[in-house]
């Protein structure tokens, strides 16, 4: 038995939950202070770059994934104190 779903009905919803969380890593990254950036607010940019990622895997969306990818290695490094945070990164972002 074989159950074939068209997986594009939920394209919508993911593009808008993926606006919601573009904003909102927007938001944070803007806020972050560069000197001595909050751990939590490095984890919920990384969570949200995160769910992204997996919901552009889920679809298929190559480039989004592999450039969602980069900026959470990206992070985890900051995250882990291996990378200084600079507005050069965040600008990047």
């Amino acid at each position: 038995m074989s159950v074939d779903i068209d997986i594009t009905q939920f394209y919508q919803t993911f593009f808008e939950e993926a606006e919601e969380l573009l904003v909102q890593m927007e938001q944070l990254l803007l806020e972050v202070d560069i000197e001595s950036p909050d751990a939590e607010a490095l984890n919920a940019i990384f969570r949200a770059a995160h769910s992204i990622k997996g919901g552009a895997a889920t679809f298929g969306f190559t480039a989004l994934t592999e450039t969602t990818h980069i900026f959470e290695n990206l992070l985890d490094r900051t995250r882990r104190r291996e990378l200084a945070l600079s507005r050069v990164i965040i600008d990047t972002f």
